[in-house]
């Protein structure tokens, strides 16, 4: 397998991931929504059961920007990725959100790996799977 195919297939799931930080900061349940694969397995950092369908995945995080309005998403440090073939990579970083909430800043770290696949012309989110940084 040529790696130059294996380093487009990584600049790919990384550009996925920035647009998931994007999006996220402007609160864009849709557009977060369409990043995902429409069979796309989902844990979510307070989802008590696995998400597998997309009306699942936008319900999540409209109910995610109600509970933090105005959320900024960041990455804490650059992502890792992993190219699994010219279609699928594994990416796998920190990011972390700032909000106010009851008149205090928060500032929660976060763990998150996911799975970009190629399908068709566009790169999606097959799998995801986020969860609170343990404190030092």
């Amino acid at each position: 397998m040529p790696s130059f195919a294996l380093a487009g297939a990584k600049e790919q799931g990384q550009a996925v991931f920035e647009k998931f930080l994007t999006e996220f900061t402007a609160a864009n349940v849709d557009e977060i929504a369409g990043l995902f694969t429409p069979d796309a397995l989902f844990w979510g950092t307070r989802a008590t059961e696995l998400i597998t369908t997309p009306e699942g995945v936008h319900n999540y995080f409209a109910n995610a920007f109600k509970a933090l309005p105005g959320a900024k998403a960041s990455a804490v440090a650059p992502v890792s990725v992993t190219a699994l073939s010219d279609d699928a990579v594994v990416v796998s970083g920190i990011w972390q959100v700032a909000a106010e909430s009851e008149g205090k800043s928060i500032l929660i770290q976060l763990r998150n790996s996911l799975a970009v696949v190629k399908r068709g012309d566009h790169w999606l989110i097959a799998s995801f799977h986020n969860s609170l940084r343990p404190s030092p």
